[in-house]
């Protein structure tokens, strides 16, 4: 019976013990997983939800449960996206994920050009470690430039290869002694896992801008149409028929007045004659002086 008792407590102290040994960080590895495809906001860039940003940013954000999720060449993903300032140039931005109890978001950032082809990207292996200070903490950090003009649009992930993977950093106080020249201090340094949610931090600064040029703006007609210029009517005809009998009556008239030499009233009638439009009056009366 003693033997039974002893055999009972010896496995229970190994099942204690096997549980004690189980870290935190393990159970955190665990329990992430692959997000389903069932939950896939978009697989093309373009269709992405984009957040516009100003010429000059400093963002606090989390990705979390909220964000859309993507699917990218290296798995699924939260994401957040963003579109440069379209008055931007070259532009300075910093990206910072911060480490917070025993978690990190490991970020991916890749940049897009105006046709949403992936240009450029930022691994984790670009990101440095930056130790916490009196005013922010322990985090990945980048610090990268990027021309808006060539590449407006950017995404922040992370890859499902690095999720469950962790990464231990010195705790603040060692830093500190360090850069004092001080004793170690005897403090555990931090162990935080990757994974799918974290807090972070974005800077955007533009360093010039881009101009356009502007379209000349299309001609329209004003408001108040000119006069068009109204049409002379056209004249009737002033020309006369003649009738023969006017017309003999005339030269007669012209040959007796010359022939008595009344050149006063050959005269008279020649004006008339023409007035008339008489063709011939004119040589009538030439012919008649003549012939005296």
């Amino acid at each position: 019976m003693n033997n039974k008792k002893s055999i009972i407590a010896l496995v229970l102290g190994m099942a204690l013990t096997a549980c004690a040994s189980t870290s935190p960080q393990e159970n955190k590895q665990a329990l992430i997983s692959p997000l389903p495809y069932s939950e896939v906001c978009c697989t093309n860039y373009a269709e992405f939800p984009w957040i516009q940003l100003g010429t000059n940013e400093d963002l606090d954000f989390q990705i979390d449960q909220s964000a859309p999720i993507g699917h990218f060449t290296d798995g699924n993903s939260y994401f957040n996206a963003f579109k440069l300032s379209p008055r931007s140039g070259r532009v300075q931005i910093r990206l910072g994920s911060y480490m917070v109890d025993g978690d990190v978001f490991a970020p991916k950032l890749i940049a897009l050009d105006e046709n949403f082809n992936v240009v450029s990207e930022a691994n984790l292996d670009d990101f440095s470690i930056k130790a916490s200070d009196a005013f922010t903490r322990t985090q990945y950090q980048l610090n990268f430039a990027l021309d808006a003009a060539k590449t407006p649009y950017f995404v922040i992930y992370t890859p499902e290869t690095t999720l469950g993977e962790s990464i231990k950093v010195d705790h603040p106080a060692k830093v500190r002694a360090k850069e004092l020249g001080e004793a170690m201090p005897m403090v555990t340094d931090p162990t935080y896992v990757h994974g799918y949610y974290g807090k972070l931090h974005l800077s955007v600064k533009t360093l010039s801008l881009t101009a356009y040029k502007a379209k000349p703006a299309a001609q329209t007609k004003p408001a108040v149409q000119p006069a068009k210029p109204v049409a002379e009517p056209v004249k009737a005809s002033s020309k006369l028929v003649v009738q023969p009998d006017t017309q003999k009556y005339y030269f007669d008239s012209i040959e007796k007045a010359v022939a008595s030499n009344d050149l006063a009233k050959a005269l008279s009638l020649l004006d008339e004659a023409k007035a008339l439009n008489i063709e011939g009056a004119q040589q009538v009366f030439i012919k008649a002086v003549n012939a005296k």
